[in-house]
């Protein structure tokens, strides 16, 4: 109850859950999420920028592909490290069913997730956000996100301190 009750909290969400062993396996768990929950797109897309760690990528391929989930990855800017809110402008008008966004991100530069999730929810994609609960003391809540906050949040347990022990973190 009081590690749920911190995570909402932290994330701005009203509901938490703590069934998942890792941020790579709550990112699959959330993309499923979203590909049932989203009722305006049929087509499994997600969109998971470059910048979002390699592992989580990889658990996401292994675990949801023969789910109906479609991951396309978006390029970077490797300049800035960060996924360039002009790279989304290539899925106009597909169906796309949610976007992911990971804050920090794999190379720790902040994302402009403003923009990021204002331009899924204008095309009906979902907002997957994959966060560090401790950057959250510092940084915006995903539920800030834009003008209509991010839809799902997951992410990491271990920067909590959780030890690898008994299902954890």
């Amino acid at each position: 109850y009081e590690f749920q009750t911190m995570m909402t909290a932290l994330t701005g969400m009203e509901v938490s859950n703590a069934s998942m062993y890792d941020g790579g396996s709550a990112l699959g768990e959330a993309l499923l999420m979203a590909v049932r929950a989203n009722k305006t797109s049929s087509s499994g897309t997600v969109l998971i920028p470059h910048s979002v760690h390699p592992f989580y990528r990889d658990v996401v391929r292994a675990t949801t592909t023969a789910q109906g989930v479609k991951p396309t990855l978006l390029p970077f800017c490797s300049k800035q490290g960060i996924t360039l809110a002009d790279s989304l402008k290539a899925y106009d008008g597909q169906d796309i069913t949610a976007v992911v966004i990971q804050q920090p991100n794999f190379f720790g530069q902040l994302e402009d997730v403003d923009a990021i999730t204002d331009w899924a929810h204008a095309h009906g994609a979902f907002v997957v956000a994959v966060v560090n609960p401790t950057s959250l003391a510092l940084i915006k809540s995903p539920r800030h996100w834009g003008q209509k906050g991010a839809d799902i949040v997951c992410g990491e347990g271990q920067p909590l301190g959780a030890p690898l022990s008994s299902g954890g973190p």
